[in-house]
């Protein structure tokens, strides 16, 4: 067997092994592609061991056998793929008894939206928060809340507090009136006219 003949049958079955790769291993199509460009390398191999030395009748049982082991592979992976252990946690969803703590607790940090409470740990952006007596973990908007803040939880993001800090205007901002509107609503080119 000359050398192209031997990295015929070798690509062919690297290919095949990358093939069964991808189903078991999630790579976004990377492991796909390099298996699309071995099999290219492995015709060409092929091509140069038997099609162009005239032996055609070998390079058809090569090209014969791709034909057939390459969704006979890729069959036998997704066949197999279900019955592992992997595979049974990927495919069967979880049962209501496992979902019923998860669904639970969701309930349970639904309540406090809306709540307030007070900083335990700087929040920049994640912490500890103190709602209704309970130390919960709690993640800012992206603002840095320092510890003994007020703060008031917005929404659940996951299994974490969304909250905002609590601002405290000691004196609450006067009605506007006429004249401030008026004034509000002047404009520099009103200042101009003005003066003509």
């Amino acid at each position: 067997m000359d050398s192209y003949a031997l990295m015929a049958v070798l690509t062919l079955a690297l290919g095949l092994a990358l093939l069964a790769a991808e189903v078991f291993i999630p790579s976004g199509g990377v492991i796909m592609t390099a298996a699309g460009i071995v099999f290219i390398i492995s015709v060409w191999s092929a091509w140069q061991a038997w099609g162009k030395s005239g032996e055609l009748t070998l390079f058809l049982i090569y090209i014969a056998a791709l034909v057939v082991l390459f969704p006979s592979v890729l069959g036998g992976a997704f066949y197999v793929f279900p019955r592992t252990e992997y595979g049974r946690r990927m495919m069967n969803p979880p049962s209501l008894d496992e979902m019923e703590p998860f669904v639970a607790e969701t309930e349970r940090l639904t309540r406090l939206i809306g709540k307030t409470g007070t900083t335990l740990t700087r929040l920049g952006p994640g912490g500890m928060v103190l709602v209704e007596g309970e130390r919960m973990h709690a993640e800012s908007e992206g603002m840095l809340i320092l510890t003994d803040t007020p703060v008031r939880v917005l929404a659940l993001k996951g299994n974490r507090l969304l909250v905002r800090q609590v601002r405290e205007s000691a004196v609450p901002e006067p009605a506007p009136t006429e004249e401030s509107l008026a004034e509000h609503e002047r404009t520099p080119l009103d200042d101009d006219f003005g003066q003509s």
